[in-house]
């Protein structure tokens, strides 16, 4: 009877191991649910507040599968532009741009168009009405409104038209890119990076016919290669799966400072005009949270780093600024990025911009951006508020680092950047060698595939001199000096510090002159941030160059920068030398 019963119970066991089994494998079989909390209590929808969103600090995911369009075809534009009267009656023609003014936004008219957007070397129908409006069309960018072949940004006008789903098109020469694929080969990259979004681009050839000439003279004139990118605005956020109930905004000179032309729209003070030489408003209905944002940013009172997991997504953040850096785009100071918010989330997110000025090395590196090691690697963003107290935060450069090292390893490989060069080679090929865009090559056309070649070696580079550049203690800025009331001279300057926690004192030196040969005062070993003459210096103009050096003789000048450009003398740029006047 035992024995049974002991049959029993191993069978009875032997079954329930089966089912667990079974139950185990079946479990394995069905589609993965993702987990959500539920909220349990105060579920009343008016309890709601956006300090406790579920969507603070979320990831910035974007669907990818928008980027699968081939990245080496081009596009063939021809574009007729029509006399256009302006705001004041007065009647305006294509000549009217060659009026613009580099970095003068105050002198914009917008003209009337006819665009058709043909797949490479199509043949316009000649059936086509031509001179019928279908769309706007006025010059875009900054620097380069006054370059003879300018960027457009056009706009349909029927509803019913569009290019691959845009309405809104960006249409950039690209006259200060050196590669002339900077943004094709940049957005590529960022395409397939998590945290970060990236933008749909395209290669076009573009013609452009006076309308205004006598129709005998009128003729689709050749511009050569452009790029066109994708509109950042509520339609791009769409496409992304992205909220475009949002706030979004591009930087002009917007540094995170808290500064006067920044209102909400109810302030009775508040000028949309002077608000947008700061930050250009892409999309917002009120500028409430982003005053509440750069509040808490500049209030040097708080636990910052409490404030920064607040109000951004380090992920996000740590992504754009370790790829700007690796393309050398250390131009991001107080431009060059949008930031954007969702409506339902206290969290903005870093969206990367204009990439001209990136991927220049050697003897193509811009001559105003060339800096001494100390000051590359991204050690000038010190002069933003959110990034100067970001790097103050312990382990913040080691997670930089670590930022590039992955991008450099998943992303930024060797074999990557030579099959991007290598797809759009052909494209430059049919292109370059042709007017105008022979003549506003940087180099001849047979070094440009050389210099592709070395693109990666230079982007690697870019990573080694920020490991070089944060050895260095950070650069400051230097005051104007004062008169004390026994008429010796007061000079003081921002703290430094090092990344390293290293002792840090100051050097000084004064100069007549700005090539610094006749050194009028120098003291070192400077304890404090400031310094007070022994003697009465003479009333005048002088040159001050004041370093913070470290414990181990690492020394980092200022954030000055004397150009003599602006003077009867030109092409000399000094770094960390300030031209004072002692009174």
């Amino acid at each position: 009877m035992k024995e049974r019963n002991s049959g029993m119970v191993i069978l009875v066991i032997l079954m329930a191991a089966s089912l667990g089994i079974f139950l185990f494998l079946y479990s394995k079989t069905g589609i993965a649910v993702e987990t959500v909390r539920m909220k349990t209590e105060g579920s009343s929808l008016s309890d709601w507040r956006i300090e406790e969103s579920a969507a603070n600090g979320a990831p910035l995911a974007e669907d990818k599968s928008i980027y699968e369009a081939s990245d080496q075809e081009i596009y063939d534009v021809y574009i007729s532009i029509f006399p256009t009267k302006d705001a004041n009656g007065e009647m305006l023609d294509f000549s009217s741009f060659g009026k613009h003014v580099s970095r003068d936004h105050t002198y914009n008219p917008t003209l009337n168009c006819n665009v058709q957007i043909l797949e490479e070397d199509q043949k316009l129908d000649p059936l086509l009405n031509l001179d019928a409006k279908n769309a706007t069309i006025r010059v875009r960018g900054n620097s380069s409104r006054g370059d003879t072949y300018k960027s457009y940004k056009v706009k349909f006008t029927d509803e019913n038209e569009s290019f691959l789903g845009q309405r809104n098109l960006n249409i950039n020469k690209h006259s200060e890119d050196v590669t002339k694929i900077a943004t094709k080969l940049e957005t590529a990259l960022l395409a397939e990076m998590d945290d970060v979004t990236s933008y749909r681009t395209y290669f076009m050839r573009l013609w452009i016919r006076d309308a205004s000439l006598p129709k005998e003279q009128q003729k689709f004139e050749y511009y050569g290669l452009y790029t066109e990118i994708e509109q950042p605005n509520k339609a791009y956020l769409e496409a992304r799966g992205l909220s475009s109930n949002a706030s979004m905004y591009k930087a002009r000179d917007f540094s995170f400072l808290l500064t006067d032309a920044l209102k909400n729209v109810d302030d009775p003070d508040y000028d949309e005009q002077e608000f947008e030489t700061v930050l250009s408003i892409r999309e917002a209905k009120d500028h409430e949270k982003l005053l509440e944002m750069l509040e808490a940013v500049n209030d040097e009172t708080n636990n910052f780093e409490e404030v920064f997991h607040h109000y951004f997504n380090e992920d996000n953040y740590l992504t754009w600024l370790a790829f700007s850096l690796l393309m050398g785009n250390d131009d991001i100071i107080n431009h060059n990025f949008i930031i954007y918010n969702p409506d339902c989330s206290d969290t903005w997110y870093f969206i990367p911009w204009d990439f001209d000025g990136t991927l220049q090395f050697g003897e193509y590196e811009s001559s105003l951006m060339k800096l001494p090691p100390s000051l590359q690697g991204g050690q000038k963003l010190n002069q933003s508020v959110l990034h100067r107290r970001y790097f103050r935060l312990e382990g913040s450069m080691e997670k930089i680092q670590k930022k590039m090292e992955e991008l450099l390893e998943d992303h930024i490989t060797r074999s990557r950047i030579e099959e991007l060069t290598n797809a759009y080679l052909p494209v430059l090929e049919k292109t370059m060698t042709l007017e105008p865009d022979l003549s506003l090559l940087e180099m001849p056309p047979n070094e440009l595939p050389g210099y592709l070649d070395r693109l990666y070696d230079g982007i690697y580079g870019n990573y080694e001199a920020f490991q070089t550049a944060i050895q260095y203690p950070v650069p400051m800025y230097v005051a104007q000096p004062t008169r004390n009331s026994d008429g010796t001279t007061h000079f003081s300057w921002q703290p430094s510090y090092s990344y390293q926690g290293r002792t840090i004192t100051y050097n000084l030196q004064l100069f007549s002159d700005y090539y610094m040969n006749d050194l009028v005062l120098e003291k070192k070993g400077i304890i404090e941030n400031y310094y007070d003459t022994e003697e009465e210096l003479q009333s005048g103009i002088y040159y001050l160059k004041v370093t913070a050096v470290d414990s181990e003789g690492n020394e980092q000048l200022s954030m000055e920068r004397y150009e003599t450009m602006l003077t009867e003398v030109k092409g000399l740029n000094v770094n960390g030398l300030l031209e004072i006047e002692i009174r």
